[in-house]
């Protein structure tokens, strides 16, 4: 079964578009190839923020939870030098 492939359009300042055309030619590719493969990275690169930041928030809520004392920056640095 084929992947289902919308149309969309998008504003992009020239100096993009110059780029992007560059890139294309030289590269013997169309412009949506290009942008599919700018979008997939993007998002991955979006969606892997966005796991860290509930994994940091899920690990902080459980420290608040433990009751446990932090330790200040300043002093975990000068303890190993850094």
């Amino acid at each position: 079964m084929q992947e289902r492939v919308i149309t969309i359009s998008a504003q992009i300042p020239n100096h993009l578009d110059q780029g992007l055309t560059m890139i294309c030619n030289m590269e013997e590719r169309s412009k949506s190839y290009f942008i599919k493969k700018a979008l997939e990275k993007l998002l991955a690169e979006k969606l892997e923020d966005i796991e860290d930041y509930h994994e940091a928030k899920k690990a902080y809520d459980e420290f608040k939870k433990s009751k446990q004392k932090s330790v200040p920056y300043d002093k975990i640095r000068k303890k190993y030098k850094l």
